[in-house]
């Protein structure tokens, strides 16, 4: 997934430079900012999942930093559930609306007609991956593990330098 979404930062910079080029000779590249908004989408939800595993999501922890211990274990089992009751909501009804885009031809109002549920699609995967990835998390949780998430940071602190002396 990593790759998909860094192939689609890789297409934004080259849809970017071709246009500044093509400017420069009074042309441009049609609808780039269209497609440049596409691969934005694609980028950010094709990311979700590979940034949730190794913990580089924000999390606000004012209260579940305080807490440890089997209590922390628990609150971390019920926030890992609704999170995935959450994103398997929005990946349903993304599901939906990109189904809709392809039964009804949707397609974009910009200067290229491009089929709206041909970049739309990529929310879909994005939040199905991440849906699989919170589940795998939840099952180790529940079986008494650690999530990858914090796994994937306490193994960070411990290579961190530290500043001590």
């Amino acid at each position: 997934m990593e790759i998909l979404s860094g192939l689609a930062l890789i297409g934004i910079g080259c849809i970017i430079l071709a246009d500044v080029g093509l400017r420069l000779v009074a042309s441009q590249v049609p609808a780039s900012d269209d497609f440049s908004g596409y691969g934005l989408v694609a980028v950010l939800f094709l990311g979700l999942a590979p940034a949730y595993r190794r913990g580089e999501h924000i999390r606000v922890g004012l209260i579940i930093d305080r807490i440890g211990g089997r209590v922390r274990h628990g609150l971390e089992t019920v926030l890992l559930a609704a999170a995935l009751v959450a994103i398997g909501w929005a990946t349903f009804w993304c599901g939906r609306m990109v189904f809709d885009s392809w039964r009804f031809h949707d397609v974009a109002s910009g200067l290229v007609a491009v089929p709206l549920w041909v970049p739309q699609l990529s929310m879909v995967v994005g939040l199905a991956v991440f849906a699989v990835a919170l589940a795998e998390d939840l099952l180790r949780a529940l079986k008494g593990g650690t999530p990858s998430h914090l796994a994937h940071a306490a193994a960070s602190a411990d290579d961190a330098p530290t500043f001590e002396r």
